[in-house]
């Protein structure tokens, strides 16, 4: 996704309990840092701040490490076993030149030397997050990477989809199943988002939503809107408060 430091400037308090859906399991929480999280959802189930070491408020979610791009990869290692986190995602948008803008081969060269040593610490180990961008990007970026990272511990594959509705949206995730590995859509959203309202993303999320968790390749998902930007996507209000989208993607 684009440079979310514009997207996440705030800090929030927000306080939640609500009743388990029929569908659990899934629904993560990309939650910035500075973000302050006080609050209960057991429809959420893990929370990541593609980062390695863990929001200093969560106490309630299971955190996810990251490590966003090649910049203090050496600490990775340290960042982990201190915080012995059961997932480790790689790279964010590699593909994409204003995210981590790494080459198949770099980001492979990347990954053997820090990521897969950490498969001794029985973490699962997801690939890079690819956007939905066409070749060489996208799923062609994907292929190549495997292929470079041959005998690399990959445990599941992560995309980023930024599109129109919800028919792109359900063929961007059946092209990710020709990789036969979990799905982790770590990120999701409008490429129209500058002119989406909230009545756009309330229509659209009951659908999305639903789709992921009947869809059994889907291991894991994260809407990207857990900040107050000012923006219809938010699932925060600027008093911290949660907004219809926040209700909604914590409670349906």
């Amino acid at each position: 996704m684009k440079d979310k430091s514009n997207t996440m400037k705030r800090s929030f308090i927000i306080t939640l309990s609500i009743i388990a859906p029929a569908f659990a399991g899934k629904r993560g929480l990309g939650w910035p840092a500075d973000n302050r999280n006080i609050f209960s959802s057991p429809q959420v189930t893990f929370l990541f701040n593609w980062g390695p070491v863990n929001t200093p408020q969560n106490t309630e979610f299971p955190f996810w490490a990251m490590q966003w791009g090649s910049g203090g990869i050496d600490e990775l290692e340290g960042d982990v076993t201190s915080g012995h986190p059961s997932v480790i995602m790689g790279f964010n948008e590699p593909d994409n030149e204003s995210q981590s803008n790494l080459s198949p081969v770099d980001a492979a060269n990347l990954w053997k030397e820090n990521i897969q040593p950490l498969a001794g610490t029985g973490a699962k180990l997801i690939s890079p997050a690819i956007t939905n961008g066409g070749a060489p990007s996208g799923t062609a970026w994907l292929s190549s990477f495997l292929e470079e990272c041959s005998g690399c511990q990959i445990d599941g594959v992560a995309a980023h989809w930024y599109g129109g509705w919800t028919d792109d949206f359900e063929a961007f995730i059946e092209s990710l199943k020709e990789f036969n590995k979990p799905i982790y859509l770590t990120e999701f959203g409008f490429s129209w988002d500058e002119f989406a309202t909230t009545d756009s993303f309330m229509q659209f999320l009951p659908l999305a939503l639903d789709y992921l968790d009947n869809e059994p390749a889907v291991e894991a998902y994260a809407f990207f809107g857990a900040f107050h930007s000012g923006t219809a996507k938010d699932m925060i209000n600027a008093d911290g408060t949660l907004t219809d989208i926040g209700k909604l993607y914590v409670s349906s």
